[in-house]
């Protein structure tokens, strides 16, 4: 065979088998399946679940609170209030809850003719912020019908704003409040207050 027809036939087989190869590697997965691609791989975590969720919280609270008289004496209460509050994840609570008088010797140093209230229901509002919740307390019903709060714990009440730095497990947070009655005696309480996340936490 001359070498001009040499020439010819060996660059066409050399085509040929280019032509092949850039085929098979464009209809070909360099990563087979179980190998990931780096090329691929976002370098951004996964957005978290629970930022996203709306939760739910157990809320334990128990409050002591007194109602000074300026003539002299006393009244006091003692009260456990138990509840749930839902935060949405625009930050909004919102829940209820039910304050039930605890156990106690006479309320006031006094005789009296009002009847004392014995439980209370709540509405829980309140806002979060990062990981903290502020929560306010109002009120909804007194039972029995009619009855008067004497120790103060209604009074003081709506000046709760306990500050709940939240988190997973139990949380706990304190809070005082203080108030004139209008006749220079004053009503006083402290609480004690526990949130349990239950979900989406």
């Amino acid at each position: 065979m001359r070498r001009g027809v040499k020439v010819v036939v060996w660059t066409g087989v050399f085509a040929a088998s280019a032509g092949a190869g850039a085929y098979v590697a464009a209809h070909t997965n360099p990563f087979p399946p179980g190998v990931e691609d780096p090329g691929a791989r976002s370098t951004s975590p996964p957005p978290t679940s629970s930022a996203l969720a709306t939760e739910r919280w157990s809320l334990e609270m128990t409050t002591t609170s007194s109602h000074q008289l300026h003539v002299g004496g006393s009244c006091r209460s003692a009260w456990e209030t138990s509840g749930l509050v839902t935060i949405r994840p625009s930050g909004a609570a919102s829940g209820s809850g039910i304050a039930t008088l605890l156990p106690a010797p006479p309320v006031c140093d006094f005789p009296t003719a009002q009847i004392q209230t014995r439980k209370i229901r709540l509405v829980v509002t309140g806002r979060r912020s990062g990981n903290r919740l502020v929560i306010r307390f109002a009120v909804d019903d007194l039972a029995p019908t009619g009855s008067t709060d004497l120790g103060g714990f209604v009074e003081t009440l709506r000046l709760l704003a306990p500050e709940v730095k939240l988190g997973h497990g139990t949380r706990t947070s304190a809070a005082t409040a203080k108030k004139p009655d209008g006749d220079r005696g004053f009503y006083s309480s402290e609480t004690g207050l526990h949130m349990n996340c239950i979900a989406g936490c």
